[in-house]
């Protein structure tokens, strides 16, 4: 690489999924620290890191936002899977026991199991409001506040690498904001667009989304673009999704299906 392809004019793209993606990641900061040319020039090395596990602290996560990618699908939980998401969920966990012991029932009651069963948008539909444990916006406050409680420069506390790009579905519908979707969040929109285009120049775009892998997969709807401390990936989401979210046919279902809603760019 250092002898025969950077001096060729070459450039490298490094494309990992889950442990894979970490890996990835690694070798690039170990490519740039022993080619200098690479530090200089951030278009000759890109990596493209899907589902990565935390494999930065946050100064190291930050600073290789320029080459280095991460894709994250929804409730996956690889990327979610470190010391800090865990300490936030067991202070979330903490907040939910307090509010059962209010209503003196315990951790193992099953309103507690049912309520961990429900969507957000279940629980606002309820015609009974005193069967929820807790309303929506506590919940927030009470995640809000368990990661308020986190200092992000903990040494034990590790974050997904790069700029990230976190694909999300939607509680809710509101039909007057699809023709808004096509024009806001340019920046999700370029970024999946050009990780297409490099398929397409790889000659290894798909043609289609096979039925059998995106059947069962969760499709993503909208998407942000921001770096390891997003709130989303602070927490362990309790959700049936955290593994088939996860899985290189879901990804590839929810980047088909928010680029094909937010103009003429598809992949399917």
């Amino acid at each position: 690489v250092k002898n025969l392809l950077i001096p060729s004019g070459y450039k490298i793209v490094i494309v990992g999924h889950s442990l894979g993606a970490g890996c990835a990641t690694i070798v690039s900061l170990l490519l740039r620290a022993s080619i200098p040319s690479l530090q200089t020039d951030s278009d000759k090395l890109k990596v493209w890191a899907f589902a990565s596990p935390p494999v930065l602290d946050l100064t190291s996560s930050r600073g290789c936002s320029s080459f280095v990618t991460t894709i994250v699908n929804n409730c996956d939980v690889v990327p979610r899977f470190n010391i800090g998401p865990f300490v936030v969920t067991v202070r979330l966990l903490r907040a939910m026991h307090k509010r059962l012991k209010e209503r003196n029932l315990g951790m193992t009651d099953l309103l507690l199991k049912e309520w961990l069963k429900k969507s957000h948008k279940d629980l606002e539909e309820e015609d009974d409001a005193d069967e929820m444990l807790m309303s929506v916006e506590e919940y927030v406050s009470a995640i809000t506040d368990a990661i308020s409680r986190s200092d992000d420069h903990d040494p034990d506390h590790l974050y997904v690498p790069g700029k990230v790009v976190m694909l999300y579905d939607l509680w809710e519908k509101n039909p007057l904001l699809e023709d808004g979707r096509k024009e806001s969040n340019k920046d999700y929109a370029t970024i999946l667009k050009e990780w297409v285009q490099h398929l397409k120049d790889e000659g290894t775009l798909r043609s289609s989304i096979d039925e059998d892998d995106s059947k069962n997969a969760t499709v993503a709807e909208e998407a942000i673009v921001s770096d390891g401390t997003c709130k989303a990936l602070r927490l362990i989401e309790f959700d049936s999704r955290l593994v088939d979210d996860h899985l290189a046919s879901s990804y590839r279902s929810s980047i088909a299906n928010i680029l094909s809603s937010i103009g003429n760019t598809t992949v399917a």
